[in-house]
């Protein structure tokens, strides 16, 4: 199965690859180490590990679809967004966004190419998506996407998840992106 890269004028998704292991590195900060509660910085092992299971996923139709989320025109990642597979009709959606293209909408726009695609080609039906209690911008990116909270429950770094649900079905998730065969969170995040 040829990866997808899906357009818009807002952001383009394509699958990462071993090239974009320094890039990728440099989008990490503090937040995104808070927010995840990573133990610290990714080493570089832990992201070429990483990026090579994603690759493994999308060759084999695995379970997890995770793309890089680049500006359209330059290519610069801007961030990552992940759907994974959890049998039974729902995907787990995460989503990052790098420190220089935060609070632009970008999140946002890219988590709905993700669902849409998932929708499709995944058969999904519907999101869960897991946010840590404080982190307002995640919170934000949820309730933007029609997520509603279902419940709560502990996080394995001693906080507390909201957990989010999406419908899938039956809503127009395409929107004017365009999917093109091709090219190069909570969970399963690149970290020791």
């Amino acid at each position: 199965m040829p990866p997808e890269i899906i357009s818009d004028q807002l952001a383009r998704l394509r699958p990462l690859d071993l090239g974009d292991v320094d890039e990728w590195m440099a989008g990490e900060d503090d937040e995104q180490i808070r927010w995840f509660e990573f133990p610290g910085s990714a080493t570089r092992h832990n992201v070429v590990d990483a990026i090579r299971k994603w690759v493994h996923s999308w060759r084999t139709r695995g379970p997890v679809r995770h793309w890089a989320v680049c500006e359209p025109t330059t290519d610069h990642i801007l961030g990552g967004v992940k759907a994974r597979d959890l049998g039974g009709g729902e995907v787990n959606l995460s989503y990052v966004v790098f420190p220089w293209a935060r609070r632009r909408g970008i999140a946002t726009k890219a988590a709905e190419l993700a669902l849409a695609h998932a929708a499709k080609e995944m058969g999904a039906r519907t999101a869960i998506i897991k946010v840590l209690e404080g982190n307002q911008a995640s919170l934000s990116v949820a309730r933007r996407l029609g997520a509603v909270e279902s419940r709560r429950e502990p996080s394995g770094g001693g906080g507390v998840f909201i957990v989010l649900r999406r419908d899938l079905v039956g809503e127009r998730l395409t929107q004017r992106a365009t999917s093109q065969p091709g090219g190069s969170t909570q969970s399963e995040c690149v970290h020791p």
